[in-house]
């Protein structure tokens, strides 16, 4: 009798582990065209998105950063870009990132950051500014295209970011 019930109370520890697992799918791996395909993101607004090429001499962007926003969070999704026949494209999430939290100073800006190199695959937390040259990045990130991965940038030293909503209202 304490083996059947031994038994049952295991297997319902199983069942209820397994529906857990299923309520908390990752979008990582998943695919779309657009991200309202994606039921989780029903609830978030497209801000910005953007591609980027590995080498000058690339035809086609094989990554992209999309950001997206709803009332709590700013999510940022790192993307590969798939072809298909007839210029089909769709879209593989290989990281994200959630950036909660800004007070007013602040917003989150992808593609406007670079380094000596050249490169503009970063997601920044910058200061507002009414100047073109953000003033103070608070954090900023890398979306590695060797990593597939967001990863925090420890050194901030020669990144510069330009203010995507500046408008220089002197000139003629």
């Amino acid at each position: 009798m304490k083996n059947l019930l031994l038994f049952l109370i295991s297997i319902t520890l199983v069942n209820c582990s397994s529906k857990t697992e299923k309520k908390n799918i990752s979008l990582i791996g998943m695919e779309f065209k657009e991200a309202k395909q994606v039921e989780k993101l029903f609830n978030y607004t497209k801000v910005s998105d953007t591609v980027f090429y590995e080498n000058a001499s690339d035809f086609e962007a094989k990554h992209g950063i999309l950001h997206l926003n709803n009332v709590i969070n700013n999510l940022i999704i790192f993307k590969s870009i798939l072809y298909y026949v007839n210029n089909n494209r769709s879209f593989k999430i290989l990281d994200t990132l959630i950036i909660t939290k800004l007070d007013g100073s602040e917003f989150v800006t992808i593609g406007y950051c670079e380094n000596k190199m050249n490169n503009n695959n970063f997601i920044a937390l910058v200061d507002k500014t009414d100047s073109l040259e953000i003033q103070k990045i608070n954090k900023i990130w890398l979306a590695n295209v060797s990593s597939e991965k967001i990863e925090l940038v420890n050194n901030m030293d020669n990144i510069t970011c330009i203010n995507e909503w500046f408008i220089d209202i002197n000139k003629n």
